[in-house]
C-alpha cells in the first residue's frame, strides 16, 4: 500500500530525536504490519496551507491516484498569523481563520483524494501554549473548523489535540510554562518531542484501522464474501440442498 503525509514541520518531523521517530516513520512501521507499505513524504518546516496546497502540483498523480491512506496535518503556522488579531477582535481573527485558511484547506482535502478507495484523514492540531486563553481560543476555533470541514468532505478527523490534552508538557519538546511569552524565533517549544509523535501516530492509526474495518465489511456486503459463500454453499449441501418438501402419496 501507499501512504502519503501532506504537512509542514511536524510531519517533516522536526525536533524528533532521528528520522525513524517522527510520527509518519512510526505510523508506517504499524502500517507495515498490516501491509507493506511505502510512504510519500510531502512537508516542510514552515509551511503554511497556500504553500502545501502549492507544493502538491509536484506530486506525481499517480502517487495520490494509488494511495490507500492520506494524512493531511496543516494550520499551525496559518494560526499563528492570525493570532494578532484575536488580541483585539477574537470574531475577527475567527472570521480571518474561516475566510483565508479553511477554504485552502478544503482545496487540499480535494486534490488529497482523487480516489475513493483512498482512506482520507484530517488531523487536528494539538495547543502548545495550553496555559494561554488566546491560544486555546483560536486553536479551539481552527480545530472546530477542521471538524466541519471534515463532515462536509467525507473524510475522517483525528482528534490530536485530544491526545494531547493535559499531556502537553511530556509531549511538547522543550516545554516551559505552557504560555504564548514563551514563543522565541529559534528553538519554539511547539513541537513533539519523540513521545509526541508515537502519540501521533497511536491516533492517526486507531482511526485508520477503524475506517479500513468499515469500508472492508462495506465491500463485502456489496460484492459478497467468498468464504461465507462457500460456507453456506456447504451447509446448504449437507442439509440436502435447501428446504424439503413433503409430496403425499
Amino acid at each position: 500500500m501507499i501512504y502519503v503525509a501532506l504537512g509542514d514541520s511536524i510531519t517533516h518531523g522536526y525536533d524528533s530525536s532521528k528520522p525513524a521517530h517522527r510520527y509518519v516513520d512510526q505510523l508506517t512501521e504499524k502500517l507495515n504490519q498490516m501491509n507493506v507499505t511505502h510512504t510519500y513524504v510531502n512537508a516542510k518546516p514552515g509551511y503554511t496551507a497556500p504553500q502545501l496546497l502549492a507544493s502538491m502540483e509536484k506530486i506525481p498523480p499517480c502517487i495520490l491516484a494509488e494511495s490507500t491512506l492520506t494524512t493531511v496535518m496543516i494550520g499551525g503556522n496559518d494560526l499563528l498569523r492570525v493570532l494578532p488579531w484575536y488580541l483585539n477582535d477574537p470574531e475577527e481573527g475567527r472570521r480571518r481563520l474561516e475566510t483565508t485558511v479553511i477554504p485552502v484547506v478544503r482545496e487540499i482535502l480535494e486534490k488529497a483524494k482523487p480516489s475513493s478507495h483512498t482512506i482520507l484523514l484530517l488531523c487536528t492540531i494539538y495547543n502548545p501554549f495550553p496555559n494561554s486563553d488566546l491560544a486555546a481560543r483560536g486553536v479551539g476555533d481552527y480545530n472546530d473548523m477542521l471538524a466541519r470541514l471534515a463532515s462536509e468532505c467525507s473524510c475522517e478527523l483525528v482528534r490530536i489535540d485530544d491526545s494531547y490534552q493535559g499531556r502537553e508538557s511530556e509531549l511538547v519538546n522543550g516545554y516551559r510554562r505552557g504560555a504564548l511569552e514563551d514563543y522565541r524565533l529559534i528553538k519554539n517549544p511547539i513541537h513533539p518531542n519523540d513521545r509526541g509523535h508515537a502519540r501521533i501516530a497511536e491516533a492517526i492509526f486507531h482511526v485508520y484501522k477503524k475506517r479500513a474495518r468499515e469500508m472492508l465489511v462495506a465491500m463485502k456486503k456489496k460484492t459478497g464474501d467468498p468464504v461465507l459463500d462457500a460456507q453456506r454453499r456447504r451447509r446448504s449441501r449437507r442439509s440436502g440442498g435447501g428446504v424439503r418438501v413433503n409430496r403425499k402419496r
